[in-house]
């Protein structure tokens, strides 16, 4: 899978669980996940975490991997995917 279909993978989960109503029109891989971007909490997060684990086969949990800096945007969350799944 190249790189660019990780993103736009990733950016198609975040916006199904922000849904239309907290997704910014100008949404793209650099808006953040939190506050000032999707707006998703904690809960809504770890959503976006486990259905990207379920379409990547990529597990985060017990690594120590998961950061707010590494969940922060999808950009980020895409380039987390890649470093563990080399895709």
């Amino acid at each position: 899978m190249s790189a660019d279909a990780v993103l736009d993978r990733v950016l198609a989960i975040v916006a199904s669980v922000a849904g239309p109503e907290r997704t910014p029109e100008t949404a793209g891989p650099d808006t953040l996940l939190g506050d000032d971007g999707y707006w998703l909490d904690s809960v809504d997060v770890l959503e976006v975490i486990l259905a990207c684990e379920q379409e990547f086969g990529a597990v985060f949990a017990t690594d120590g991997a998961l950061t707010p800096e590494t969940v922060a945007t999808p950009r980020r969350l895409a380039d987390l995917i890649r470093s563990k799944t080399g895709a």
